[in-house]
This record gives structure tokens, sequence and C-alpha cells, in this order.
């Protein structure tokens, strides 16, 4: 694939609004020469165009390769195609006392940590999930806690147990299509549309037949009887239903626990395809090693996985303190979309942005000190660590080498604040 700026980005593939040029190599597996071979490409998706159709291979001999390297095929890439979407086409072949007609599938694009996750099997997708770090796309969420405890209504909930609740007058949760006027809400880190009794603690991978259509914020084995408690509230001034698992242990070690919540929203904020906008954000990091995190469909067929037992989507960032997960039906779009004004205790800059040498970073903070500030690559590992408020990234990882060029994410977080921003290396 010959994908080379200004058409393409030189990564030696095809991305969602490339062009670029396609070569094949084929290979003549008879006991004769293949004279004056030539082929035509034709795609089955018109999101990826063959604006060249026709290409010269020459003569192939015996048990021998050629390809169209000096007349590629010219390829141009719809910017709304999914990334990592099979595209089927079809090679046909002729030359001298030969014809045939190839089948071959080209993929679009690879699926990152700063890219959104489509739920599947299937095509097209329908929910996609985006994290914070998912900065390219306007449907990227900021990290904004909203602490419930002492102003929602707490559960009393004993060891693997599901509590139903009745949603508030005109608050439907439209899930999967389907609206639901209540919602189940379980000790061991999950909620479900709708009523079920089900309470299942052992985590497995999505989707599952162990677990009804749900929206997995930390599956695991929790114990509820102890921590803080698991809470719920309609904000109805902002329009967002809200379940809090505040400080909930894991059964197994009753000395770590994690801080987690899901935000529904309503109507107003409904998605292209009707349903609801939900909304995962994660105070803490100190357990999720043997968790599961996504959502599936009622019918258990459909699912996005971002996390089990500690192997992440390759489109997921890490869970860490202050990390926020989308789930909408709002396909990807490439920009910046202007956010509602919201309270900000912590804002990071970067100067100069992109840089060569070093990057100066600074902290915009109200009353707070001890910012942590890491380094991500893009994907999702910690390159380096440093110490806010201020603070200056020589381009070098936490041993001492220089990282490459390319995108790197500042994260800063402290307490229940915690912003992102992207920086670029020369």
């Amino acid at each position: 694939m010959l994908d080379s700026p200004p058409g393409g980005n030189g990564n030696g593939r095809f991305d969602p609004g490339e062009t670029g040029g396609l070569v094949l190599q084929l290979r003549n597996a008879g006991n004769q020469p293949a004279a004056n071979i030539s082929a035509e490409l034709r795609s089955s998706d018109p999101l990826f165009a063959v604006t060249d159709p026709t290409a010269s291979f020459g003569t192939i001999p015996s048990c021998s390769t050629s390809s169209n390297a000096a007349d590629p095929f010219a390829v141009q890439v719809d910017a709304r195609i999914p990334l990592e979407t099979p595209v089927l086409c079809s090679l046909f072949v002729s030359g001298d006392s030969y014809c045939d007609t190839l089948r071959l599938t080209v993929t679009v694009g690879q699926i990152r940590p700063v890219d959104p996750i489509p739920d599947g099997p299937r095509q097209p997708p329908l929910y996609w999930a985006y994290d914070d770090v998912d900065l390219f796309y306007t449907q990227h969420p900021d990290f904004s806690w909203v602490e419930i405890r002492g102003l929602g209504t707490q559960l009393t909930l004993s060891d693997d147990q599901t509590v139903q609740i009745n949603l508030p007058t005109g608050f439907n949760w439209r899930y999967y299509g389907q609206s639901n006027s209540q919602l189940s809400i379980c000790g061991n880190g999950w909620v479900a549309p709708g009523y079920t009794t089900s309470s299942s603690y052992t985590n497995y991978a999505l989707p599952s037949t162990y677990l009804p259509g749900a929206v997995c914020l930390n599956w695991d084995d929790l114990y509820p009887p102890e921590g803080g408690g698991v809470w719920y509230y309609h904000d109805a001034a902002n329009g967002r239903f809200i379940v809090e698992y505040d400080s909930i242990p894991y059964y197994g070690n009753r000395t770590v626990w994690d801080k987690f919540e899901v935000i529904i929203y309503d109507t107003t904020m409904r998605t292209p395809s009707g349903d609801n906008v939900i909304l995962t954000q994660y105070l803490t990091a100190n357990g999720y090693n043997s968790n599961t995190v996504g959502l599936q469909d009622p019918a258990m067929a459909i699912a996005i996985q971002c996390l089990l037992d500690g192997s992440y989507h390759r489109g997921t960032a890490p869970l860490v303190a202050g990390r926020a997960i989308k789930y909408t039906s709002a396909s990807p779009t490439v920009g910046i979309e202007e956010q509602p004004p919201v309270s900000r205790a912590l804002s990071v800059s970067a100067w100069p942005n992109p840089f060569r040498s070093a990057v100066s970073l600074s902290l915009g903070v109200c009353g707070l000190r001890n910012c942590a500030l890491r380094v991500f690559d893009n994907s999702g590992r910690v390159v380096r660590t440093l110490a806010g408020p201020k603070a200056t990234w020589d381009g070098r990882d936490d041993l001492g080498r220089t990282v490459a060029p390319g995108i790197y994410f500042v994260r800063a977080a402290s307490g229940d604040k915690a912003e992102t921003k992207l920086v670029l290396t020369r």
C-alpha cells in the first residue's frame, strides 16, 4: 500500500480519508510463462473507491512472481468508513490465453487506544465506546466526577445482590432500541436496563450468556456491605441519572477498593439511534485486574469489551484514576466539539507544541498543589512520570531513552479532577 503524503500519512495502510496506491503481487504457479498479464480491481464498498482500476503486471515467468509497483491501482478511502472495516475486492486477471478472477480483502485502518471501539460482531456498528484520550473525535468525553454520596439514595446491598428501582417519571432508558422504565443495579459492578434478578459475580468475556443486557462498569466479585455503599440519584437539573459505587472493596481482598460511577443521560442528549448516552467514570484505579468493562445488548450477542482480566482492547486506554468512557451510537467524527462550560479545578498547557527537544508543562490549579503528571504514548503505555504543577518534559522516558517522534498524551490528576493534553514530538 502506498499512502505517502500529501494523500496519505505514510503508515503503510489505508486509513479513512486517505488516497493512495495499492500494489499487489501475483505468482505464476504453472509450468509456462504467463504473458502480458493485466488486471482490473473492483471494490464491493462505495466508501473504498478504486479510482484507477487497471494495472499491468507484464509477463510472469513460470514459478515466479510479479507486481504492479510501476502501475499501482489508485484508491480513495472515504472519511466515513469505520476503522478496521474489511473491504472485499475482486481482481479480474487476464493475459495471453489466460483469465481468472481472484478475491481479496483489504482492511481499512487500525484501531489504536486513541480511537473509539465499535460494538460487534456486525457491520455497521450501533454503539461506540469513546474514552477521554480519543481527542481527535468530537464525541470524546471529559472526566468530570459527580459526587452523589449523601445526596442520593443509598442502597442496602448484601453480597451478590441485585435490586430493581423505578426510574423517575418521564425518564426512560432506551438501550439497543428498547425503552425501559426500570433499572437493575448489581453490587458486583454492573447495571442493567429493565428488571433482572441476575447477580452474576464471576466475570466473563462479552458477550456473555451469564449476564443480561448490561453496562459493566467494573464487573467483578465485589463486596458492597463494606465501603461507602452504592448510591443512585436523579440529577433532574442536568438531565441525568447517576449510580455511584462508593469505595466498594473486592470480595477476595477487602483492603482493596474502587470508586466509580455510571451516568445515564436523558433524551435531551439522545443519540442518532434514539438510545441514551451512557458515561462511566473511574475516580480510583486500585484493583482493575480481574474484571470486565464494557456493555452488551439484551440478546447477549453484541458487545463492546474494553477490558477483560487485565487484557485491554487495542482501542482502550488503561484504566487510571480520572478515566472516562462514553457509550453512544454517534459514529466517529474527527474534529473538536464545543463542550458545555464546566467548572474545572485543573487544566494543562504545553509550549511549544509540537516540540523538538523539550516541552514546558504547566497546570492551571485552584488550591491544588500535589498534581501527578504522566505521559502516555498512543498505545496507552506510561512512558514518563513527572511532578507538577510545573514541569519540563525532555522527550525521554523514565529510563532516560529518547522516545520516538509522534503523538503523546500528558495527563494531570489530583483528587477528583483530571485533564489530558495532546502533545506532538518531532
